[in-house]
């Protein structure tokens, strides 16, 4: 993702810079809607940073905001070959999923909007109870 095209998709989500060492070595793009938190966009500079702790790292940021948003669930879209180092993501509780596994309308309705081609989705419930009226 070249800087351009952050630039072009910061009108649609926002972008968390992880940054060690007054270098930029990861980042991701994420947005909420309907209470659902999702992070389609993650890049790691894998000479800079181990891809577990900037995944980590990243994730447990896109968490905190989501969780003050009071989102139900967390998606994550990674390409193939990142999302099989499944372990740091384990140890967050993410878990693969399919969109039709999720159950609940709303969030099968906003995995299939956001699903990018060729990903794997990941799912992790932040909160126990549905908001069923609006906040």
């Amino acid at each position: 993702m070249s800087r351009a095209d952050v630039m072009a998709a910061f009108g649609e989500k926002a972008f968390l810079v992880l940054q060690m060492n007054e270098h930029t070595v990861g980042l991701a793009g994420w947005k909420v809607e309907n209470l659902v938190s999702r992070t389609d966009d993650v890049f790691l500079d894998e000479s800079k940073v181990l891809p577990a702790l900037g995944l980590k790292a990243l994730m447990e940021e896109v968490e905190r905001n989501s969780t003050e948003l009071q989102c139900e669930i967390s998606l994550l879209f990674l390409p193939r070959d990142m999302a099989e180092q499944d372990a740091p993501l384990a140890n967050l509780g993410y878990k693969v999923r399919s969109i039709q596994s999720l159950g609940v309308r709303a969030w099968q309705e906003a995995a299939s909007e956001s699903m990018p081609p060729e990903s794997v989705m990941l799912f992790k419930q932040l909160r126990q109870d549905r908001v069923l009226r609006p906040v």
